[in-house]
């Protein structure tokens, strides 16, 4: 929530000045009744504004522009990120922000702006992408990926790095460093991915456990109360920070540290706030359970999945990476290119367990899936072949078999892409930047 830019307008010299406007009253006082007039602005006609208007009388709810009779008093506005509908990826919108709240005097009106604008960082499909390209982290509007085409990256941001990406609710996104000369986690703030060209991180994390050693960091959570975990496949460990230690840089201790892994790698949070990691140095999928993530730990996870191919060839599912849940809590894990999901049924239970997956996408032998994000109508996003990248409708979600995705993109910008992320995160995906 953030304050909001207020342009008070009063009807008198003398009354202006009792706001603290130049004069020698600053005095702000209650009793009688006057008006304020809130004026939402920046928003597309379809797309509510969340504004609370709050001081004497309580707060009260605004989704547009408003005149209220109000007690007379000081008065503060906070505004929400909102976010404007799309078929696959939204655009959102946050308020100018500013400390100072604006009084409301006795028979008079005060006028308030409210302008939004959109987040840079919203409103596209984000992908690293490998050498070769025309950037490391390319950015696509949402639409221009509506069908199989071959548009430029709407945005191409040079970075150092953009795997294992993750958001935060501010529209902010977190990367790994890509070199060890890099940090080997950073945030790039949300205000600069909104045009291409090179990018500063405005937070890096260093030293500690996400050091002294190669392949460093390898993905990115978050939590629900907006703690950032990460997996670091040279140490074999998970580490997590506090929201608290995610506000500067520097080095902090991670706060929970699971040690004695085997190739960590993609991370996941349920609904009921489990973590799912997959080790790919293992090929299995594991579970730790929300009730022992405040606390270090070298014992195995709660629950541990070994996924299998059907009949006739039985054989283990190898090297899982990336991770996705659906908005039906299926988790989805992407098993050296084959797409495969595990339903809520088949993510219960304790100890090592070995399933046989009903669903089971396999994609061309050119392909190099990693990560894998879903959009707003339910479609699962991933790395193709060179050059290329595509989704998976959801009718093409629901059986077995060798898959042509739907949509393929294939555009001058890319060499191989990597991690896919989007901001915001669907309402109804277990995700800490997702939006109503």
């Amino acid at each position: 929530m953030h304050r909001l830019l207020v342009l008070a307008v009063l009807t008198s010299a003398v009354l202006f000045s009792a706001c603290g406007s130049g004069g020698e009253s600053t005095e702000c006082l209650t009793g009688g009744s006057g008006t304020l007039q809130v004026n939402v602005t920046g928003l597309p006609a379809s797309t509510p504004g969340k504004v609370t208007v709050t001081g004497p009388g309580g707060p009260q709810e605004l989704t547009s522009s408003r005149t209220l009779t109000v007690t007379s008093g000081s008065y503060t506005l906070t505004a929400g990120i909102v976010a404007a509908s799309h078929p696959l990826v939204r655009t959102a919108f946050r308020a100018d922000a500013t400390p100072n709240p604006v009084c409301v005097h006795e028979g008079q009106n005060t006028t308030v702006a409210v302008a939004y604008a959109p987040i840079g960082s919203s409103g596209k499909l984000w992908t690293s992408n490998g050498s070769g390209g025309s950037a490391p982290l390319l950015g696509f509007s949402a639409d221009v990926l509506g069908t199989s085409g071959s548009p430029a990256a709407t945005v191409a941001a040079t970075t150092a790095g953009a795997e294992g990406s993750a958001f935060d609710r501010e529209g902010n996104l977190w990367v790994v460093g890509a070199t060890a000369a890099d940090p080997p986690v950073l945030r790039l703030p949300a205000s600069a991915l909104g045009t291409s060209g090179r990018k500063t991180a405005d937070i890096s994390l260093t030293d500690g456990p996400l050091e002294g050693g190669f392949p460093r960091a390898r993905a990115l959570a978050f939590d629900a109360s907006g703690n950032l975990w990460v997996s670091v496949v040279f140490n074999n460990k998970i580490v997590r920070y506090t929201s608290e230690q995610l506000a500067t840089s520097g080095s902090p201790t991670p706060s929970v540290e699971f040690s004695g892994l085997e190739g960590p790698s993609g991370l996941a949070f349920d609904s009921a706030g489990n973590l799912w990691v997959a080790f790919m140095g293992a090929d299995r999928v594991a579970r730790y359970n929300a009730s022992r993530l405040g606390a270090s730990s070298m014992a195995s996870p709660d629950l541990v999945i070994e996924a299998q191919t059907p009949p006739p060839v039985i054989g283990t599912l190898r090297a899982p990476t990336g991770l996705a849940f659906d908005v039906s809590g299926n988790l989805w894990v992407n098993f050296n290119g084959t797409l495969t999901r595990l339903t809520p049924g088949e993510q219960v239970g304790s100890g090592s367990i070995t399933v046989t997956p009903t669903v089971q996408v396999g994609l061309s032998v050119t392909a190099l899936p990693d990560g894998l994000v879903f959009d707003e109508s339910g479609n699962l996003w991933f790395a193709l072949s060179a050059g290329q990248f595509g989704r998976l409708g959801p009718s093409q979600l629901t059986s077995s078999g060798s898959k042509t995705p739907e949509v393929i993109i294939t555009s001058p910008d890319v060499a191989y892409t990597g991690w896919f992320s989007l901001y915001p995160a669907p309402a109804g995906l277990p995700l800490y930047h997702r939006l109503p």
